[in-house]
């Protein structure tokens, strides 16, 4: 007879749960943009924290998270907003979950995620991945172009990876060795919840609900008179309970536009700040349009992504140009932050 397919139910997916990955980058050509992880750095380390390759699938939970049931015994980790969480064990008792660093849940585990206490985005990864069918190189699920699996409702099961007992396993040796690992609830090792003590920082900016971003000039921005370039520059803009995973819709007192009527599509990319005729900017994200015909008056940094994801409407948003040394020393900064995390985890869970 054969092995038992491995899964997670999704009892309720919250907000908005979608399976990401790192994307579809490099297919603007064919007019799709990367999509997948709204903050592909913290996918990446979730993914590292059960051991599994960066690039494997997880969920992303916006706003308020889902409930998620495990048949069997499961090792995950969450990463990214500050968001609370609940593990009801299979006799009922209920425990709040460390989150940003490994855990073990036991078989028969519910887990009941909360609203975004801060920030807006979490990734959660389970050792194995999840398994959807590959299209373009990724399982993520670009909402906008409808591709991929279906958007995930009440009681949808997901397979978890073939490769989730080994990596369950190390995550496990991994504890056994940690003498100052956390265990809750549980009267022997197999009913408890077991993680870590040490953990990673929420990906949140210090000054949140206000985030700053650190912009290039765009190509038109030299078109708004004086003193709507010093609107755009100096108000602090309200993120609009309209925006999603193609953009975030900024709200503030508008700027003139009717100079911007006859300007012809031309390629936009993840962070182009657009100026539509409302007068009110508009942040394309991770599934953005590959081409747009509004004025591109900003170019948010690609170091900017991470904060990008944590906007929510309760954010606002102020604007901070730099030039292009300052943006290229912002992103080697990141990049590096990002692999010292990464080799910090591995160090972690090898000792």
């Amino acid at each position: 007879m054969g092995k038992a397919l491995n899964k997670l139910v999704i009892k309720r997916p919250g907000l908005l749960t979608s399976i990401q990955d790192q994307g579809r980058p490099g297919l603007l050509h064919a007019a799709l943009s990367r999509g997948g992880a709204m903050d592909p750095m913290q996918m990446a380390l979730a993914n590292r924290l059960v051991g599994n390759p960066i690039d494997a699938a997880g969920l992303e939970f916006t706003g308020m998270g889902p409930t998620l049931f495990f048949e069997r015994p499961a090792a995950i980790a969450w990463t990214g907003a500050v968001m609370a969480a609940t593990w009801i064990a299979a006799d009922g008792t209920k425990h709040p979950v460390p989150s940003h660093r490994p855990a073990l849940l036991p078989a028969k585990s519910l887990l009941q995620f909360g609203a975004c206490a801060s920030g807006f985005r979490c990734w959660l990864a389970v050792a194995g991945g999840l398994e959807a069918e590959r299209l373009l190189g990724s399982r993520s699920q670009h909402l906008a172009a409808e591709l991929g699996l279906p958007r995930l409702h009440a009681n949808t099961e997901l397979s978890i990876g073939p490769d989730a007992d080994l990596a369950r396993s190390a995550v496990a040796a991994a504890l056994d060795r940690d003498v100052q690992a956390i265990e809750i609830g549980g009267s022997s090792k197999a009913t408890r919840l077991r993680s870590t003590r040490w953990s990673l920082r929420p990906s949140i900016p210090e000054s949140w609900p206000a985030i700053q971003l650190a912009c290039l000039p765009g190509r038109h921005l030299h078109l708004l008179v004086d003193a709507d370039r010093q609107e755009l520059m100096t108000q602090a803009w309200q993120v609009s309970a309209r925006s999603n995973r193609q953009g975030l819709s900024l709200e503030g007192r508008a700027m003139n536009t009717a100079q911007f009527s006859n300007l012809q599509s031309e390629p936009v990319r993840e962070g182009t700040v657009q100026l539509p005729p409302a007068g009110m900017p508009f942040i394309l994200l991770a599934e953005h349009q590959s081409t747009g015909g509004y004025p591109r008056v900003l170019e948010v940094i690609s170091a900017m992504t991470s904060v990008l994801a944590q906007a929510g409407p309760n954010s606002r948003i102020l604007f901070k140009l730099v030039d292009e040394q300052e943006a290229d020393a912002l992103e080697r900064a990141q990049r590096r932050s990002f692999e010292d995390t990464l080799a910090a985890v591995d160090l972690k869970l090898q000792q």
